[in-house]
């Protein structure tokens, strides 16, 4: 099963209402909206998309294709950044 989790090369912290982070990797910072921040707090763990998406309609009031379709486009342009991998579990 395929999931996802923080890589563990980037460092993050809160400036006022944004979550910032720099991939040391790359050593280019990235910020990201309030979505966004949701699944990167979320993703301390390996979770994968399906339980992530469990977890977040549990507390957002969204449906299940909605928030698939959201948070795969989020975890996609996560892992291009660097910011998530993906592991087989």
């Amino acid at each position: 099963m395929k999931k996802f989790i923080r890589n563990n090369k980037t460092i993050s912290g809160r400036l006022h209402d944004e979550m910032v982070m720099m991939n040391i990797d790359q050593g280019k910072y990235f910020s990201l909206n309030n979505s966004a921040t949701v699944i990167w707090e979320k993703l301390e763990n390996p979770l994968s998309l399906e339980e992530l998406c469990d977890i977040l309609m549990e507390e957002y009031d969204v449906g299940k294709e909605q928030c698939r379709d959201d948070v795969e486009i989020h975890l996609n342009e996560m892992l291009r950044i660097g910011l998530i991998i993906k592991i087989e579990m």
